[in-house]
């Protein structure tokens, strides 16, 4: 009899299933598979006209039940990118007792990750200075000899065409203040210092904090619901630049994969040490104070802002270390590292940023002239975006959501067996990115006029997302040269500070 019951329910949720989905699902599929349209780099003509077929295609066809199923094959058999899950025996093997399910998850795609990054600096050496299909100027520079641009362009990996972006920034880090008779000892000196800065400490201490204006006030700990109506001061902690930590490790003799021990991760290893012993390491950042601005009304209207949080894993093998000394008559040394990003294996609401990258590599290299004077160059390669949000439309879970927000969370706790019945109801639907849906859908109303007269485009985020980039470098490499300057011999490593030894500031 319970049998029958089960049967008859699941009947029910199957029939309610089909009619939610043709008067609900379907109508939604056909619109926003015709909105995708918009998203895709063609003209607006094209994509009218490809809109009209898409939704005619989506109402007139029959509906099948693998439907989901295909498209979902589908679009894994579409992805692109070596940096995607590899099939490594070595990675199954790993101990169960050291490494999680998210740790293989990870470290299955770190190989694939590193090759599409050489790929990337390989294509880098052979187009800079002027190989690039699109260069424009980034940011202007006054009464500094410093110089940066961005471009566009495109990289073959692995037979597949991926359009690409990038910026690439120079400018004076240091120089020596001593008598002329003094300036080749004070060079060199320069120049060893500046060796076991960067390969040695610099991944340590490239975060920081800004100064806090504080002002005490005598008051009593207030409850959470008047905290957000107080006015009396609370220290704000204001992060900048990169905070690295270490996490895995490949050994280059064996070829055992392992993980740093615990207490050790923001004392980076020296990175001459990659290449020697380690094959390659994997370190995770959090780059700080860094977020996506989306303005769809000009200027002065209402700005749409998405921290770009989220943490990032990166590798870094031989191939990205630089430790030069006088191979040149230009200059006494250089010395420098880089990295490849791993694409995170979860998809979150920002579909564009860290972690999200399909293939993106970012050099940060020192040079120490003949003068002694220091100066730093920044390269940054990653893919043009396809999306820069992925928000869900999934009708039942937005609509308790919404409930929970009228309700207290009330909603969730009271029906939560009704969700969970609708959430078994296959709709068929996806995410779509509000962001490029606006720019494609104002430039077919305007027949591109706003792209030409008011610079609503994909490349006009591009560019500006290119040059936050380039502020967040320029802080870094600022910040960094405060610490610089602040150890009197980075090469007495007695004498340092622990907080510089062990990676961890304030």
């Amino acid at each position: 009899m319970s049998g029958s019951v089960g049967l008859g329910k699941e009947a029910g949720v199957s029939e309610m299933g089909q009619l939610l989905d043709e008067m609900i699902g379907r109508p939604l599929r056909a619109f926003f598979l015709g909105m995708e349209m918009f998203n895709q780099r063609v003209d607006s003509t094209r994509a009218i006209d490809g809109m009209f077929s898409r939704v005619a295609h989506a109402l007139s066809q029959p509906r099948s039940r693998n439907d989901r199923s295909e498209a979902t094959s589908n679009l894994s058999q579409g992805s692109r990118m070596n940096n995607e899950p590899a099939t490594g025996a070595r990675i199954n093997q790993l101990n169960s007792a050291v490494f999680t399910d998210k740790d293989r998850l990870l470290l299955d795609r770190v190989e694939n990750a590193l090759a599409d990054g050489r790929a990337l600096k390989r294509w880098w050496d052979q187009t800079y200075p002027n190989g690039f299909a699109e260069k424009f100027e980034l940011e202007r520079v006054f009464n500094r000899p410093d110089s940066s641009f961005g471009f566009f362009d495109q990289v073959t990996l692995d037979d597949v065409v991926l359009p690409v972006m990038g910026n690439f920034q120079e400018m004076f880090y240091d120089q020596p203040r001593t008598p002329a008779s003094l300036n080749r000892e004070a060079a060199l000196w320069m120049r060893d210092q500046t060796r076991e800065f960067v390969l040695r400490y610099f991944m340590r201490v490239s975060a920081f904090r800004q100064p806090e204006v504080y002002v005490e006030s005598e008051r009593r700990n207030l409850p959470s619901y008047l905290k957000s109506l107080s006015w009396c001061n609370e220290p704000d902690i204001l992060r900048q630049g990169f905070g690295f930590t270490q996490h895995y490790y490949k050994l280059r003799d064996t070829g055992q994969i392992g993980k740093f021990p615990a207490g050790s991760e923001s004392a980076i290893v020296d990175l001459r040490e990659i290449g020697r012993k380690y094959e390659w390491i994997v370190v995770k950042v959090r780059i700080f104070d860094f977020s996506f601005r989306f303005r769809p009304f000009g200027s002065n209207g209402p700005e749409l802002s998405f921290p770009l949080t989220e943490e990032s894993y990166l590798v870094l093998s031989r191939d990205f270390i630089l430790d030069e000394d006088e191979t040149s008559p230009d200059y006494l040394g250089r010395y420098g590292l880089g990295y490849s990003f791993i694409r995170d294996p979860a998809q979150g609401l920002i579909g564009y940023g860290p972690g999200q990258f399909r293939a993106a590599i970012e050099i940060i290299n020192f040079e120490v002239q003949k003068s002694g004077e220091i100066r730093v160059s920044m390269i940054f390669v990653a893919d043009r975006p396809e999306r820069i949000t992925n928000i869900s439309l999934n009708p039942v879970d937005w609509s308790f959501r919404l409930a929970d927000l009228f309700s207290f969370g009330m909603a969730s706790r009271l029906f939560g067996p009704v969700r969970n019945s609708f959430e078994r109801i296959p709709t068929g639907l996806d995410s779509i990115d509000p962001v490029y849906g606006f720019i494609s859908l104002v430039n077919a109303l305007t027949a591109d006029h706003a792209t030409r007269q008011l610079c609503i485009s994909r490349e006009q985020l591009e560019k500006d997302f290119l040059a936050q980039h380039f502020i967040q470098h320029y802080a870094t490499i600022v910040g960094s040269l405060l610490t610089w300057r602040q150890i009197p011999d980075w090469l007495d490593s007695n004498a340092l500070p622990e907080w510089v030894a062990r990676g961890r500031s304030s």
